[in-house]
Order: C-alpha cells, then sequence, then structure tokens
C-alpha cells in the first residue's frame, strides 16, 4: 500500500513538475517558473540537458554552424542585452567623428585644435596597448565564470547520483526491516532537489508548498510537512530528517530482534553506509550554497567596466588619429570592438550566475526520477 501510494505520488509530482522543456515557442510554455527567460537561447542552450538530436545539431559543419548562427543573430539573447551600450558607443564614435571632420581635419586648425591634434597623435600608440591587457582581463574573468558553472554543475550531477544510490540502499536494506521509515525517507528524498531549486532560485514559498504538499500531505505526514515548512534552511533539515529517521528506524529494529532472539541483528554497516550517502548530498547542497553565497570579487568586476568604459570611449580618438578619415569608418570600427568586447563582458556576467542558467527543472527531476525508480521498482527473486 505504502509503494503504491508513493508511486501515484511520484506521477503527480511529474506533472506538477515536468522535467521536459517544450520545443518550439517554449518560452510562454516553459514549466520552470524560476527559469529567466531572458537569458534563454532560442537554438542550443545551457538551460536544458542536451540529447544526440542535440548534439547532432550543435555539431554541424563549421560553414553550416556559421551561416545558421548569424540567421539567428536578430534573436540572440546577449545581443539584445548589449545593444543599448553598443548604440551609444557607435553614437559617441559618430559624434567625435563629425567633429574631427569639422576641426580637426581641416587645414588650418586653431591653435588649441593643434595640441589636442598632436596629444592624439602621441597617445595613439600607447592607447593601442591597452587592447591587449583588456583582452587578458575579459579572459580570465571568463574563465573564474567557467570554473564556477563546471563544479555547479558537477555538484548537480553528484546529487542525481546520490539520491539514486542512497533510495536504493534504502530499498535494499532498510524496507525490509522498518518499511514506513523507509518510504518517509525516499519522500524527503524526492524533495530534496526541487526544495535545492527554489532555494537557489529564489523561488516563492507557494512553489515549495505545492511540491511538499504533495509528497507529505497524507494525514500521517501532517506533523512531517509542518516540521519542514517551518525549517529556515530546508535543504539542510531535510537532510539531518533522513539521517534522523534511518537512525530510529534501524534502532527499533535491533530492540526488536533483541526481545525475539539471543542473537540480535547489528545495523552498524547499514547506519555507515546510509550515513556516507547522506554527507555525499550534504556536499553537494554545501558546494551550491558557497557558490550562491560568493562571486567573483566585486573589485575585479568594477575595475574591469571603468577600463573597459575607458577603452570604448576613447577608441574613437585612437582611430582617428591613427589615420581613419571618414565618419563611417570610426562608426564600424568602433561599433565592431563594442559589440566584440562588452558581448564577451556579458558572456562572463551571465556564466558568473550559474544557477540562472542550469537546466535546474530537469535535473531535479531526474533526482526524483532515480530515487522514485530505484525504490518502487520490484526485482525479480534469486533463486536457490
Amino acid at each position: 500500500m505504502n509503494i503504491n501510494k508513493l508511486k501515484q505520488d511520484l506521477n503527480d509530482l511529474s506533472e506538477l513538475r515536468p522535467p521536459k522543456p517544450p520545443t518550439g515557442l517554449w518560452a510562454q510554455r516553459n514549466p520552470d517558473c524560476s527559469l529567466p527567460l531572458a537569458i534563454v537561447s532560442a537554438g542550443s542552450s545551457y538551460t536544458r540537458i542536451w540529447t544526440h538530436q542535440t548534439w547532432s545539431e550543435h555539431s554541424y559543419p563549421p560553414h553550416v554552424r556559421y551561416v545558421r548562427h548569424l540567421k539567428r543573430w536578430h534573436v540572440s539573447t546577449t545581443a539584445r542585452k548589449i545593444l543599448p551600450s553598443v548604440a551609444f558607443a557607435c553614437a559617441w564614435s559618430i559624434l567625435l567623428s563629425s567633429f574631427a571632420k569639422i576641426f580637426y581635419w581641416s587645414e588650418n586648425p586653431i591653435l588649441p585644435l593643434k595640441v589636442a591634434k598632436k596629444a592624439a597623435e602621441w597617445s595613439a600608440p600607447t592607447f593601442s596597448f591597452l587592447s591587449a591587457p583588456l583582452a587578458l582581463l575579459l579572459t580570465l574573468r571568463a574563465n573564474a565564470s567557467m570554473a564556477r558553472l563546471l563544479e555547479a554543475r558537477g555538484a548537480w550531477g553528484r546529487l542525481v547520483l546520490g539520491t539514486r544510490t542512497l533510495s536504493s540502499v534504502l530499498k535494499t536494506y532498510l524496507y525490509p526491516v522498518h518499511p514506513n521509515g523507509a518510504v518517509l525517507s525516499v519522500r524527503y528524498l524526492t524533495l530534496l532537489g526541487w526544495l535545492l531549486k527554489a532555494q537557489l532560485r529564489g523561488e516563492d514559498e507557494d512553489s515549495q508548498q505545492q511540491v511538499a504538499r504533495l509528497m507529505l500531505g497524507e494525514p500521517q505526514y501532517n506533523e512531517e510537512y509542518e516540521w519542514l515548512m517551518g525549517q529556515p534552511k530546508r535543504t539542510v533539515a531535510l537532510t539531518s530528517r533522513i539521517r534522523n529517521i534511518c537512525a530510529v528506524a534501524l534502532a527499533s529494529s535491533i530492540a526488536s530482534s533483541a526481545n525475539h532472539t539471543d542473537n540480535p541483528l547489528d545495523h552498524t554497516a547499514t547506519q555507515l553506509l546510509i550515513d556516507e550517502r547522506i554527507r555525499e548530498l550534504e556536499s553537494c547542497v554545501g558546494i551550491c550554497e558557497r557558490l550562491f553565497g560568493s562571486t567573483i570579487p566585486p573589485t575585479y568586476s568594477r575595475h574591469l567596466s571603468r577600463v573597459m568604459s575607458l577603452w570604448i570611449l576613447l577608441l574613437p580618438v585612437s582611430l582617428i588619429s591613427s589615420g581613419v578619415s571618414t565618419v563611417a569608418g570610426v562608426a564600424c570600427a568602433t561599433t565592431v570592438a563594442a559589440y566584440v568586447f562588452i558581448g564577451l563582458d556579458e558572456v562572463g556576467m551571465e556564466i558568473e550566475n550559474v544557477f540562472q542558467i542550469m537546466p535546474m527543472q530537469q535535473l531535479a527531476a531526474a533526482a526524483q526520477k532515480d530515487a522514485g525508480d530505484q525504490f518502487v521498482s520490484e526485482m525479480p527473486t534469486l533463486t536457490k
């Protein structure tokens, strides 16, 4: 009875939180209520788990890839976000080059403009040297952001594996001696991914209550539900409660066997195995909390932003003093350079906040499904 009700509740949870994002115009029907749609690309995206079809589409020959990316340029989320800054850089270059066309490139400039012209010509070689340090700053920033993303993705991968393994351990060792404790532990375990996602994405209370009420909504679990919802850090409380349930269930089994036999059962090895698996889950939760609570030092980001602003503002001056004598030439060169460098900066910013771009809906659903499948599946009887 407990297993059948657990199966039904898991199916209901899968319907409430579907793992697979719709295709096509899926932004309006996206099941992930906390996914920031402004950064989700229309094509291949890191915000979903990839399949064979995704890899096949992503691995087209270079000429096909380039043409496809150019055709989708107008719907690029990165381009849309950096467009105001690039437009400002273009307008600024047009303003300066128009001013230079009237005064700077005239045959007989007045004395102050002569001095400004000489200063610009002398500073042009020095300014060109700034491009390499700026590119290095952007590269280091992108590498640090990528390291954060890979660590977070690895932690969630281990969490999915950990829930699967712990569920199998509970079914194998705890369920035969204490079915109710094992079922309750798995109910908590299937909530771990969803509550961690809600914590990292800042989902509202109703979203968390819907999931918890579905798995702990039965009358016999009312006290469990109220206790969990009253905890300040629910993911930590959840793993602690699983450890407590397992310890009490195994102790009860030992006491029961001691009353009926002279050789009571020894569940020490089982307790150690379960505790080891729970510590792995707690480690994954801790890594995610650390990544969410810390970032690349803001001093680095502020300095990079100021250097970037100075470089973009002075780039038209350098181009003019280097011999670019048309307004269109200065504007085009400045616009392309601004797009490249501002785009790199924005990509680093997006990746730095790792949990907004990870496929957490699918990962949480995978943790729930694996835990449920490992527990509710009935294996064939082993014959002697």
